[in-house]
């Protein structure tokens, strides 16, 4: 797939491939002549990128002369003697897998709980069971992997590639797409299974190129970081200069103040009536609701007409009611 974008770039454009173009080639059609190419322009990128410090860290390319050089030295199954690896070492190698690839922060608090007798016995555990299966490279990242505490199998293929330089590769972002996703992107699991296809398939371009895993490594973190969009930070606002907030209006645009009358008071002005005081109930409080009409006083009233009919009357019929027997 690189290879065919930049074949395509070259039909159109009739110019010939840049020295980085040339390193945009996939792995299974990459010459030696390219994978040289690409090899020497690792110690450059991996300067460009490296970071400074906190205080009391080591660079970035500190951390690689460790993982590259001074790791293999003291851990080499070559290495006559003792090859035993203590925590110290495991947080270095995980300094530099975090530097140089993906940061995740909880990952190095995780290493920190494993003891120096922990990880001495799984490292020692998996190298001697290495020594007599060299091919059984999954049952030795489990005997790594599996009594530690943040320790995968990316961390444990890092472990073992320090034992065995010239076999062992690791398990890596970058050398994952270059090797098994074509240079495309990949979601990667981090899984035994995942870390078998990156064997065999970069066992095949050690055989055909007769390259190192190390060397394989850096062209694939070449390749993969060459081809990376750059991100180019927005540029700042330049200050204006003019003071915040909404200008002032000019005088023919305000709005007319009205005029105070002087000696003029707030509130109500002296003398004038004010509201009844409600009545109050016998314990203090006034009462609540409307007023009670006043009593009227009781007096004989007069009837308006004499006409009315009195009880001891003659009824105006002549008949009478017969009572009940």
């Amino acid at each position: 797939m690189i290879r065919a974008i930049t074949n395509v770039t070259h039909t159109i454009t009739g110019s010939s491939p840049s020295k980085q173009n040339t390193a945009n080639m996939s792995a299974s059609s990459i010459t030696l002549s390219e994978f040289r190419d690409a090899l020497s322009r690792y110690p450059a990128l991996i300067k460009s990128i490296s970071k400074t410090p906190t205080e009391g860290k080591a660079t970035l390319e500190e951390l690689d002369r460790f993982r590259y050089i001074d790791a293999p030295s003291r851990f080499s199954k070559k290495v006559v003697g003792k090859k035993e690896m203590y925590l110290a070492d495991v947080q270095k190698l995980t300094d530099w897998k975090l530097a140089h690839g993906k940061f995740r922060p909880t990952l190095p608090k995780l290493v920190a709980k494993n003891s120096d007798e922990a990880i001495k016995e799984a490292t020692g555990d998996a190298f001697s069971h290495y020594a007599g299966n060299s091919t059984d490279i999954s049952g030795t990242l489990k005997k790594i992997s599996e009594p530690l505490k943040g320790v995968g199998p990316a961390t444990a293929s890092l472990i073992l590639a320090v034992h065995d330089p010239e076999h062992v590769i690791f398990f890596s972002d970058e050398a994952y797409r270059w090797l098994c996703a074509d240079g495309g992107k990949s979601s990667i699991k981090y899984s035994i299974k995942e870390f078998d296809e990156l064997h065999d398939k970069a066992k095949a371009i050690m055989a055909k190129l007769k390259v190192s895993p190390i060397d394989v490594e850096k062209v694939a973190f070449v390749i993969i970081k060459e081809n990376e969009p750059v991100h180019v930070p927005k540029p700042k606002p330049v200050p204006s200069g003019r003071p915040r907030g909404r200008p002032p209006l000019p005088e023919d645009q305000k709005k007319p103040v009205k005029p105070s009358v002087p000696g003029r008071k707030r509130g109500r002005p002296p003398g004038t009536a004010t509201k009844e005081a409600a009545p109050k109930t016998p314990n203090g409080t006034a009462k609540r609701g409307r007023p009670a009409a006043a009593k009227v006083e009781e007096t004989e009233a007069t009837p308006k007409s004499g006409n009315k009919r009195k009880a001891d009357d003659t009824p105006a019929t002549g008949r009478t009611k017969k009572a009940k027997a």
